[in-house]
């Protein structure tokens, strides 16, 4: 009877740690997509902006998430470091800027879709398009601007 409880408790931890990690993941999607157009009305409509959710769901990701969950939300948050300033701040040069800045917000969390996805569930597939986002740029679009599908850099083929 001992060893049935232990096995039962020990089965109910899992089922609450694997829930607050499926919760912690959705929670660093909605806040990811949220910053990335909140950051486009900031910079187009003067619109304050509230980081922190986008915080709150990171440190929560901190707490609950796999390395290689943490490691893929901590390079959501890189990008947002790495571009947010010239919106916020309007001194991007204009919608290249934004186009580039929106396709490494979109491939960052499209990398944590994927890496959350396969910590969830090893059997799950790669997706290739992030939800909420605008139409994929064609493969040899990307290709000519020296991104893969999921925006990390690759060389281009017209310059090696």
């Amino acid at each position: 009877m001992l060893a049935g409880s232990m096995l039962t408790s020990r089965a109910d931890r899992m089922h609450w740690s694997r829930d607050k990690q499926i919760e912690a993941c959705a929670a660093i999607v909605a806040e990811s997509t949220r910053i990335q157009l909140a950051l486009r009305r900031a910079w187009r409509h003067d619109e304050p902006l509230d980081w922190v959710p986008w915080n709150v769901a990171l440190g929560t990701i901190w707490l609950v998430g796999s390395p290689a969950v943490v490691t893929a939300a901590a390079a959501i948050d890189q990008v947002f470091w790495d571009h947010s300033e010239q919106f916020i701040q309007k001194t991007a040069t204009g919608e290249t800027a934004w186009e580039d800045a929106r396709d490494r917000m979109e491939a960052a969390r499209l990398d944590f879709i994927n890496a959350a996805r396969l910590h969830v569930d090893p059997r799950h597939n790669t997706l290739t398009q992030v939800p909420v986002s605008r139409s994929p740029l064609p493969h040899t679009a990307r290709r000519s601007q020296g991104l893969s599908p999921t925006g990390r850099t690759v060389p281009n083929p017209s310059t090696t």
